[in-house]
């Protein structure tokens, strides 16, 4: 169902909501039937009955009339069971039927992309030298216009100064001095200088808006990885040969070759960069690697009692997790709410990747986590969160929504996905977040805002899961108030990939009727209590140990509404 600015699939409302509850309808029909036939059998027996039949003779009129009835009533019943049989039987074959076809589809239109991504890999090394000269060729030309518009425009002016002055004109000479002494007087280096990074910039933006419009070309070539990868090592297989090449390949990446899966494809990544040295988390982390995060200074802690305050929450996290001392000094914030309740309940937010280096670094929140999460292994991160959690005193009896925006998102669909945890996830809220490929168990409801420009979003290769407990929203990244009107890109300031944006649309997002998103946010009522009362906020820092705590209260009743806390969390504090 369409919502202004949104698009809403998966859920309670979602196709694969009504086809379960198709599947469902042909179970009761089969039972029903079942029933039917059971229950004719058992009134045929009485058609048979020695006291029926000992009565014939005594009154044979009206023991034909009974006989009469109890086949006719026997008859009815078979009807009906056949009539309930065939019915289940054709909603199940029509729910079987569907699911075939869509996986017949979707298998086509896996081997469709890889066969394009295939020759993209191939074409690869000369498009990049074209593209690469071509974009070299226009960077000359700006500088060329910049600095020679600005020579000729100098130029112009000597000329006036000659001009002014016309009996010079007699004298070539003195008439030339005057013209490059005027040139070299108006001349500015600053302003050429100037116009070459206003053009430039106007090109970026223009790259930026036209990536942002096509970034579903992300999700092709994710989908497409494994022919794309296929194709970049075509050379070397011609040039060894299938058997070797494949050999050697399989040896460097530790993945068999060529990769036939999204999965492989990127293992495939992992392996060649770990042998130089890159993509290598470390080891899971434990509660001695927790820290006590810096304050949040002048901003009062975003208290999560909302889909835009989750998201809010993440903007913020991600923006105090990083030291200003350097790389070797950044931590991951992990917030954690407890709601009061018996028992209670907990929100996890996990923080976004903040260090783009492939190379582990002090911080768990980095690019190898990124692309361990995504193959759904654990990772520094995701075990810096579960000590968190611990250190939060939160078992098996405690509901869990867990949260994250880009990264973070990840993380949390990793982690509600692996039977190994032993927490009791109810919700996962992503943003951002390429999660399709995670097997995230159906009684968990989860909720992922992705954004059409957006393309971190789509590096998951897939579409979410149109599942029962899986909604997805698909919408247009939002205005922030400081973009002014400049279109939304994929990079600076007006990046779609952006926490606060996630923000408003969720926010959009908790008012829509859509009976999917009404269904989830009716079932995460636990965790956002007294919502719509004013809030105080107290936060109180404790210096002996790794906790920073914010008390949120109803300041009309004084009812603690929530209790959260920060963790740091580093590789080897």
């Amino acid at each position: 169902m369409a919502e202004p600015g949104f698009t809403v699939s998966g859920g309670a409302g979602g196709i694969g909501a009504n086809l379960d509850d198709m599947r469902t309808e042909s179970g009761y029909l089969a039972a029903m039937a079942q029933q039917l036939v059971d229950q004719s059998l058992a009134a045929a027996g009485i058609a048979l009955d020695a006291d029926l039949l000992a009565s014939a003779i005594l009154s044979p009129i009206t023991a034909a009339a009974a006989e009469q009835q109890i086949v006719f009533a026997t008859g009815q019943m078979l009807l009906f069971a056949t009539d309930a049989g065939v019915t289940a039987v054709f909603l199940a074959g029509a729910v079987d039927a569907y699911e075939a076809v869509d996986r017949g589809l979707a298998l086509l239109a896996d081997v469709a992309v890889n066969t394009g991504t295939f020759v993209l890999g191939v074409m690869a090394v000369p498009l990049a030298v074209g593209l690469g000269l071509v974009a070299a060729a226009d960077v000359a030309l700006v500088y060329i216009a910049g600095y020679g518009g600005e020579a000729l425009e100098s130029l112009g002016e000597g000329i006036e100064n000659v001009l002014a002055h016309p009996g010079t004109l007699a004298n070539p000479a003195l008439a030339l001095g005057l013209v490059l002494a005027g040139a070299a007087a108006t001349y500015d280096g600053d302003e050429a200088q100037e116009t070459v990074d206003g053009t430039l910039a106007d090109q970026l933006a223009l790259l930026n808006e036209l990536a942002g419009e096509n970034a579903w070309a992300v999700d092709l070539i994710a989908q497409g990885a494994p022919g794309l990868l296929s194709g970049l090592t075509l050379p070397l297989t011609m040039l060894l040969g299938p058997a070797a090449s494949n050999a050697l390949l399989a040896k460097l990446t530790g993945v068999p070759w060529p990769p036939t899966s999204y999965e492989q494809a990127l293992q495939a990544i992992i392996g060649a960069g770990n042998q130089g040295g890159y993509f290598d988390d470390g080891p899971l982390l434990t509660g001695e690697n927790l820290i006590n995060p810096p304050e949040i200074v002048g901003a009062d802690v975003a208290t999560p009692t909302s889909l835009e305050g989750l998201f809010a929450g993440s903007a913020q996290i991600d923006k105090y997790d990083t030291s200003a001392a350097g790389d070797e000094d950044a931590l991951a914030r992990i917030r954690i709410t407890e709601v009061p309740g018996d028992p209670p309940s907990f929100i996890v937010q996990v923080p976004s990747t903040q260090v783009w280096d492939p190379a582990a670094g002090s911080t768990p929140n980095d690019v190898t986590g990124d692309t361990h999460a995504m193959l759904a292994q654990q990772t520094a991160l995701s075990s810096a969160v579960d000590a968190a959690m611990q250190e939060a005193g939160i078992t098996k009896d405690n509901p869990v929504m867990i949260q994250g925006f880009s990264l973070g998102g990840i993380v949390a669909g990793q982690m509600a996905a692996d039977p190994s945890l032993n927490y009791n996830f109810t919700h996962v809220v992503t943003g951002g977040s390429p999660v399709a490929n995670f097997d995230i168990p159906s009684d968990v409801q989860v909720l992922s805002l992705e954004f059409d420009e957006d393309p971190v979003a789509k590096l998951d290769g897939h579409n979410n899961p149109d599942a029962a407990n899986w909604t997805t929203v698909q919408a247009s990244a939002p205005s922030l108030p400081g973009d002014n009107g400049v279109p939304v890109g994929i990079a600076g300031e007006q990046g779609a990939h952006n926490a606060e944006r996630y923000a408003i649309t969720a926010g959009e997002v908790s008012a829509s009727s859509d009976p999917s998103v009404t269904a989830f946010t009716e079932s995460a009522g636990e965790y956002f209590p007294d919502a719509d009362a004013e809030l105080a906020v107290t936060m109180v820092t404790d210096d002996q140990t790794h906790i920073t705590t914010t008390t949120t209260t109803n300041t009309e009743t004084g009812a603690v509404v929530s209790t959260t806390t920060d963790y740091g969390a580093q590789r080897n504090p």
